[in-house]
């Protein structure tokens, strides 16, 4: 439809630039909305825009403001859609803005974390490039959202060779279509709890530095099968760890996770473990650097909430939250793969890092905040915790053991450990004896992780 009154929030660079997009097209701006600024155009400050709707017979707001925070944002959409004009908050396209509403589809995880309030943080690589330039690297879980995007981002650096490691059929070979024939490439199909397959790749590439991505996730599996997700997260971290140093690999990073922290579910019990086996090897290697990462929740990642979300609006569902006042840590799939990276240049032998990920965020905000953007015929229900899930999320045990490194964005953890030089390690090979035998049950390993000391363990 032509001939519309458009209303812009945010009189910058953006915003103006807006403007000759929707004159272009046909539709008018009747004015501008803005915090900072005074001027003819300039119709009201942003907590105005209901009256300033009413008084300029406007058909549509455009929100134009990059950086503006989440609660700035949310305030406004809730005031734009009792106006009951149509909205857009994604100052990107005119194709877009002009719809009747935004599209879920539109909505990257860039868009989606500036609607809760943390912009995302772009990382320099040079660093990065200096270290993997020219280098051989293998990534395990390849083919899985995290580990594609680390992938690709290697690829940007120029190294000699990127292995692409997943069990996957389908993943490694949506990787290898989209990664093209590029000759410095490989796409490898293996199961990280394989020894000798695991063991033949090493030899085979013999990559200087391995990103350890491959793992169990989902927490409610996990939690109905804990013989199998100790098998794969642990055994598989170890296997790894023990093939890349034999065959004289630098650096080994393992990608943890915040659930890691506290644990209360078996999936982060198992994280902890490979965090645990991390530190061991890192005291006992004198040729392989051995380091981990933790972080939080990252938008689009395979089994993420924003991808459940994603999935409810586009079919027109209610969101699900699972608590009210639950809450998270979230980051984009770029942040991660860069800062995953980005640990590798810094650190000593056994060091476990954090990443930044802001402040967490209120899942119910984030639900709210993307039915005001798509939809605001839905509504949100509350479904109740499941199982192993925490209300809040940590990145570490104590404030006190996060200290800083020489990127601003990484953060070394010094957190004491219960357990002795070794006794990891050692327990881990007398538990696997009998878990990749399966001569233990889920109820029966979940009693040994409380007895080690997962007391908090469901």
């Amino acid at each position: 439809m032509s001939g519309r009154r458009i209303l812009i929030a945010g009189h910058g660079t953006a915003g103006r630039s807006l403007a000759e997009d929707v004159s272009s097209a046909g539709d008018s701006v009747v004015g501008y909305l803005d915090d900072r600024l005074k001027g003819v155009e300039i119709l009201g400050t942003l907590s105005d825009v209901e009256a300033v709707v009413i008084d300029y017979d406007v058909d549509a707001v455009y929100f134009a403001i990059p950086s503006a925070s989440g609660d700035v944002v949310r305030d406004f959409t809730s005031r734009v859609t009792r106006a009951g004009v149509e909205l857009a908050i994604i100052p990107r396209t005119y194709r877009i803005m002009s719809r009747e509403r935004v599209s879920v589809s539109d909505l990257t995880d860039v868009d989606v974390l500036d609607l809760v309030g943390r912009a995302p943080v772009k990382h320099d690589m040079v660093h990065a490039r200096a270290l993997i330039e020219g280098q051989r690297v293998l990534v395990t879980g390849a083919g899985g959202s995290i580990g594609s995007r680390i992938v690709s981002q290697l690829v940007a650096l120029d190294p000699a060779l990127v292995v692409c490691v997943d069990r996957s059929e389908p993943a490694i070979f949506r990787l290898g279509q989209q990664l093209g024939s590029d000759p410095r490439v490989r796409v490898e199909i293996a199961d990280v709890q394989s020894e000798s397959r695991v063991a033949q790749l090493m030899a085979a590439h013999a990559p200087d530095f391995v990103f350890h991505v491959a793992a169990y996730k989902h927490v409610p599996l996990m939690q109905a099968n804990a013989v199998e997700a100790f098998n794969n997260n642990v055994w598989g971290t170890l296997n790894v760890m023990r093939q890349a140093e034999a065959h004289g690999a630098k650096r080994v990073v393992y990608v943890s996770t915040d659930k890691a922290v506290h644990p209360t579910n078996v999936m982060g019990a198992t994280k902890r473990i490979g965090e645990l086996i991390v530190a061991d090897l890192g005291r006992q290697s004198t040729s392989t650097r051995f380091s981990g990462v933790r972080f939080g929740n990252v938008l689009e990642s395979e089994g993420s909430v924003m991808q459940t979300f994603r999935q409810q609006l586009q079919s027109g569902r209610n969101l699900t939250v699972t608590h009210p006042d639950i809450t998270r840590y979230f980051m984009t799939i770029d942040e991660a793969a860069q800062l995953v990276i980005q640990t590798a240049t810094t650190g000593q032998n056994g060091e476990l890092f954090v990443l930044d990920m802001g402040d967490p965020i209120r899942v119910f905000d984030l639900a709210q905040s993307l039915i005001n953007a798509v939809n605001p015929q839905l509504s949100i229900d509350i479904v109740g915790l499941r199982p192993g899930e925490k209300m809040f999320e940590e990145l570490s045990y104590q404030a006190s053991s996060v200290d800083a490194t020489t990127h601003p964005k990484i953060f070394v953890l010094t957190e004491h450990d219960d357990h002795g030089r070794g006794e990891t390690l050692a327990w881990v090979e007398e538990t696997l004896a009998e878990t990749l035998q399966h001569k233990i049950t889920d109820e029966e390993l979940r009693a040994r992780l409380r007895a080690f000391g997962f007391s908090a363990l469901q």
